[in-house]
């Protein structure tokens, strides 16, 4: 369409979709009479399945530009699910109808005031907005424009790092040990796909990820010392909701940045043939994941009973999964590895047909 191989007549509205991280495709084509199809969450691996991700400021910034050019003939919002995303929905819905974010005139992030005053009491609103703001900025970012790492990054990548491992460990050269065979010819050194001859994609995915998590991790540090301090301002009533919207979500992400940081050094440890290190790392990152599951579950009270135990997408639990058969395999590289029954991203898919059953929602 923009090299102008397709004309989409007058009478079709004009739809552009954001990339899952709240930056609207449009390259600066948007014009009246149009709209857009906005996610709050995506899945794609690399963004956000369990908590908030899109910062205020960028959802204020990139559907404003939509209000002022006139496209407002549409809008779709994909919260890929409603539990963990709270705010954000609040606020793309806020846009879409009214045109602006209420209690934001000075500044987008005023939102953040105006929600957590809402939810959590005047006296916790300031405390509770200040961290919101830090929170956003919190995770390791990549690209141009700036990409967060979501809660799905870690965990996805986390597992590739060790299935790749477990997988070319005959080409590691580990005390006491030589490889026993080489990656074939065809393949070739540094052919970098996860799983097959990812030697290479493997030592610098590992250096990345303990420059990019270990530089994270004293922000969501910091973040989580502010969440804990306004929980005692959040009325008793309101302090189930701040565990599960505000807690475990700080969790998730700062548990997982910790818990990909020490995947990663065990990796560039194992790799060097320093098993002890290796083996202490992946003790330290299957202690994150405790962590993430000991959030998840403060915040399966009442009807949320189980909740998360519909995540099918991040797969905390497959993390746990994978991490308890590395740090074996650590130990001992002839251990048994448990073969996989199911596991690919369309296993959620899979669960939620078979729990929706015949089911359908009457929308008329």
């Amino acid at each position: 369409m923009q090299q102008g191989y397709l004309k989409i007549p007058p009478e079709v509205i004009t739809v552009w979709a954001d990339d899952g991280y709240g930056y609207i495709e449009d390259k600066g084509q948007v014009a009246a009479g149009q709209g857009t199809y906005y996610h709050v969450a995506m899945m794609n691996n690399r963004t956000n399945q369990l908590s908030e991700m899109v910062p205020i400021e960028r959802i204020a910034g990139e559907m404003g530009r939509y209000v002022k050019a006139g496209a407002t003939q549409y809008f779709l919002v994909n919260t890929s699910d409603i539990r963990p995303y709270s705010l954000t929905i609040r606020a793309v819905m806020d846009y879409a109808w009214l045109g602006h974010l209420p209690g934001a005139e000075d500044a987008p992030s005023g939102y953040y005031t105006r929600y957590a005053t809402e939810e959590f009491g005047a006296q916790a609103a300031p405390a509770i907005a200040d961290m919101y703001k830090d929170y956003f900025a919190a995770p390791a970012h990549v690209g141009d424009p700036s990409h967060e790492y979501g809660d799905q990054l870690y965990h996805t990548e986390g597992r590739q790092m060790m299935q790749t491992f477990m997988v070319d460990a005959p080409l590691y050269a580990l005390p006491g040990q030589s490889p026993k065979w080489t990656i074939p010819r065809l393949v070739g050194e540094g052919y970098g796909r996860p799983g097959f001859g990812g030697k290479q994609w493997l030592s610098t995915t590992a250096a990345r990820e303990i420059q990019q998590c270990g530089d994270a991790q004293a922000r969501w540090d910091a973040v989580w010392k502010k969440a804990v301090a306004a929980q005692a301002l959040v009325p008793a009533a309101r302090r189930p909701f701040y565990q599960a919207s505000v807690l475990t979500m700080v969790t998730i992400n700062r548990e997982s940045n910790r818990m990909l940081l020490h995947i990663s050094r065990s990796i560039q440890a194992a790799q060097n043939g320093r098993l002890a290190e290796a083996q202490q790392e992946a003790a330290e990152a299957l202690a994150a994941v405790a962590q993430v599951r000991q959030a998840q579950a403060a915040a399966e009270y009442g009807k949320w009973k189980n909740w998360y135990r519909g995540d099918w997408l991040t797969g905390v639990y497959r993390t746990q999964q994978t991490l308890e058969a590395y740090a074996s395999f650590l130990k001992d590289p002839l251990t048994h590895l448990d073969p996989p029954i199911l596991w690919s991203g369309w296993e959620a898919y899979y669960h939620i047909m078979m729990y929706e059953g015949d089911r359908s929602a009457d929308v008329r």
